[in-house]
Formats: structure tokens, sequence, C-alpha cells
């Protein structure tokens, strides 16, 4: 079974003779994000170098909140946890007991994130076409409109109103494919969820706590 990667370069090709979809392709795409308050889900994460090699995969779980929120938990194979809160993301590596904190606006910038954690429309921030329906799955190509974007096309896969899929193509041709699973929208999360509080004995690198 080819790579997800490889897939899609083949839709691409199939599509390769449409123009740009009509306005109802981002709109459809905006309504699902726009009604996306919350969700829940596990992940599996896998790097693909230039050439569609996998190099690496990762599996985890993510909570989401919008406006700003996430917890994003890597359990497999080291530990990880990003958590955002609406001001700050906190990236804290166990392995490495550090703490790295940022405001949330100078990481998510011209990242797919901006997706899905913010409220301004979608075409704000990238330009959306349809690519066709696959295996259940539909998917819409984004490509960013910020010019120090570091990626330079994100593809999602939507199976209905959940989202099913997303690769991240990056500017040196590497892509990050993420698959996820026991999607559930909307659901009710507390906001202690997405507050960090750093253990003792950690370095923390970045703003003032």
């Amino acid at each position: 079974m080819l790579p997800f990667s490889r897939l899609f370069k083949s839709c691409l090709l199939a599509f390769s003779s449409l123009l740009a979809m009509p306005a109802f392709a981002a709109d459809d795409l905006q309504t699902v994000i726009s009604d996306l308050a919350s969700f829940t889900a596990s992940f599996e994460q896998t790097l693909y170098d230039a050439d569609s090699v996998p190099l690496q995969t990762t599996r985890g779980t993510i909570a989401l909140k919008r406006p700003g929120r996430f917890n994003w938990q890597y359990t497999d194979p080291a530990t990880q946890e990003i958590i955002a809160d609406g001001t700050r993301i906190w990236l804290y590596d166990k392995e490495l007991e550090q703490v790295t904190v940022n405001k949330i606006d100078d990481r998510i910038a011209g990242t797919p994130l901006v997706l899905l954690m913010g409220t301004a429309p979608l075409a704000d921030a990238f330009s959306v076409k349809s690519v066709g329906e696959s295996d259940g799955i539909d998917w819409y190509e984004l490509t960013p409109k910020v010019a120090e974007s570091d990626f330079q096309l994100v593809f999602i896969g939507l199976s209905g109103d959940a989202l099913a899929s997303m690769e991240l193509r990056d500017n040196f041709g590497q892509a990050t494919q993420i698959i996820f699973s026991d999607f559930n929208a909307n659901s009710e999360l507390d906001d202690a969820l997405f507050e960090f509080n750093a253990p003792a004995g950690v370095d923390i690198i970045g703003l003032d706590e």
C-alpha cells in the first residue's frame, strides 16, 4: 500500500486540469470548521522525506477547544506535551526536563493550527480548493497566503463532519501525515485541561511565567 503522500500526488495529478474550485468548496469546509467548537481524538503522525519514505511515526491524543486552546499529548515512542491556553503555548519534553513557552501567536502564525484554533474566516489565511473524494473521505487542498509560512500545502480530509486526516507539505519537500481516530466533536472540555503547571525542577525557556 502506498503512503498517503504518494496517494495525494496521484490525486493531484488526476485533478490537475481543474481550475480553483467554486466558492462552495471553501464554504463547505468553512462550515465544518466553524461548527467545530471543540473535539477530542487519538492520532497517528508520520513524517515522510521528499521521496515519500517514512522517517518516524508517533502516536498520542489531542483535545482542542476554540479559540486558541489545545492539549496535544505524544505518548509513543516518546512522551511530550504541547499545551495552549489561548495566550501562551508550552512544549514540555519530559526526557529533557525542559519547558519552552511562547506567545501563541508567534507559534501558530502561518500554520494549520490557525485553521483549527481561530475564529477568522478560513479564506483569510488559505486559498482553498476541493481535490475530490477517496474511500469516503472528502479532500481539500489549502495553500497558505502568508509568505513566511512553514508549509507550502495543507491537505484536510473530512469524513462527514469529522476530521479524518491532515497532511502538511513543508518547504523542504517533507510531508507530515496525521490520521485521526475516535474523533469526538464538540466535547464538553474543562478549561483546566488547557492549563500547564511546570513540574518542580524543570528548566523553563521563553516567556516569564
